[in-house]
């Protein structure tokens, strides 16, 4: 199992994206974020249940055509082309992965929307703009990847003008889950830096961070099937293909009844879905927000 001693930082968030980027977009249906299904009886599959939650960012950015938008954390791009061309806006993306920002890119290109979308290699906490040079902002699953949320929170409201808006989602974790040792090792193995929070703590950090909070929406109930697809769907894709040790330290941290133990053979994919649907009947540890936020004016 992979261990940071001291948390994770850029640089090996970075690397392991390079790693994993393409095949965890394969599994989670283009992009690298939850999916959102409207209740147990929702049989959409991943792609259609990944854009879902990308058009609810979408539309509380709410930015006009011509806007310019910040997509800190932009994954593999398509959730900020989307945006680009839905809104007709301008964007910029940054990444710490290379390979993110490379594959983003080439997307932008291959979608013609390269002449107003860019994307570079920077640090959500560190961002290489002037103040005030976005209308909006965007952080799309990323923010949990920083250390201090105030600060990337800080750094984000810096860069964009009073009044824009601030969207992110972001991992909670109820009080009594958040020293579970399986929750430790499933955000080892994602690289997760920032310390589990529950959504009751957003008017704080807010508060802190000197943005104004206009929404903290709890999302748990609908993003809960995420994790299931993607531990299944990544179990399916390393049986046919070579898959890299970031992939095998993610699977790991299930390895009694993904990849099976010396006394006992891996669970069938029709069992595990059917273990993994009875645990979401129950209470979630772990959940997902929307919040919108806003800078104030001076």
């Amino acid at each position: 199992m992979h261990t940071d001693l001291e948390g994770p930082t850029p640089k090996s968030v970075g690397a392991f994206y390079d790693q994993v980027n393409s095949i965890v977009a394969r599994v989670q249906g283009g992009s690298m974020h939850h999916g959102y299904w409207t209740g147990p009886d929702d049989d959409s599959d991943f792609a259609t249940a990944s854009v879902r939650l990308t058009d609810m960012m979408i539309e509380r950015v709410a930015a006009r055509p011509g806007a310019r938008v910040l997509d800190a954390g932009c994954g593999l791009g398509r959730p900020g082309v989307r945006l680009a061309k839905i809104a007709g806006a301008r964007l910029v993306g940054v990444s710490v992965s290379e390979q993110d920002v490379r594959l983003a890119n080439d997307l932008a290109h291959a979608e013609s929307v390269a002449d107003r979308v860019r994307f570079e290699q920077a640090d959500m906490a560190e961002l290489p703009f002037p103040d005030d040079s976005f209308d909006h902002a965007m952080a799309f699953e990323s923010i949990m990847h920083v250390p201090d949320r105030m600060r990337a929170l800080r750094e984000i409201a810096r860069v964009v003008r009073p009044g824009g808006r601030i969207v992110l989602t972001d991992f909670t974790v109820q009080a009594h889950g958040r020293d579970d040792d399986t929750l430790v090792k499933v955000y080892d193995s994602w690289r997760v830096a920032a310390t589990p929070i529950g959504a009751e703590d957003y008017p704080e950090i807010a508060a802190q961070a000197g943005i104004v909070l206009d929404e903290v929406t709890d999302n748990t109930d609908h993003v809960k099937y995420s994790s299931m697809w993607t531990y299944l769907e990544l179990r399916r894709y390393a049986r046919d293909n070579p898959v890299p040790s970031e992939v095998d330290q993610i699977l790991d941290v299930f390895a009694p009844t993904l990849k099976g133990t010396a006394d006992r053979p891996p669970l069938t994919d029709t069992e595990l879905e059917h273990g993994w649907r009875q645990m979401l009947t129950e209470e979630q540890t772990q959940g997902m927000v929307i919040v919108v936020a806003r800078i104030p004016a001076p």
